[in-house]
């Protein structure tokens, strides 16, 4: 499966654990790595960079924050391991101006990991259109 930013995935699926939707937040670079970041419940997050309404995507049941002390940089080996396991299942993808504001809360968040802040940062500096 080629992965894309703003396409999301619950994980982990497991007996003993709640899945959480995922955002893809960047797309992949030449080597299939990108930034992956959680949503979780509003009620008692540390971190409320950026909230998302109940019905800004279909999963979200309630109020849901960006969890970025979560964020991470993964590959597509990875996920794709994840998927097929069934450890992982892709959901429907996030709008295109959801997508923005998670990317842009990656550097607003003081709990951003630096590595992760970083490579956001270089993703969107390479992203931007080059001008003459």
């Amino acid at each position: 499966m080629a992965f894309c930013a703003g396409q999301t995935f619950l994980y982990p699926l497991s007996e003993n654990k709640i899945a959480h939707l995922w955002v893809i937040a960047t797309e992949p670079n030449i080597d299939g790595v990108f930034a992956v970041v959680s949503l979780t419940s509003l009620r008692q997050a540390q971190d409320q960079t950026v909230i998302l309404r109940k019905d800004e995507h279909p999963f979200l049941k309630h109020d849901t924050c960006v969890c970025y002390g979560l964020a991470e940089i993964t590959g597509s080996e990875k996920l794709q391991g994840f998927l097929d396991t069934g450890l992982a299942k892709p959901h429907r993808d996030i709008e295109a101006s959801i997508l923005a504001e998670i990317v842009s809360g990656f550097t607003a968040s003081d709990y951003t990991k630096n590595r992760v802040r970083d490579f956001v940062r270089d993703y969107r500096a390479e992203s931007k259109p080059q001008t003459a």
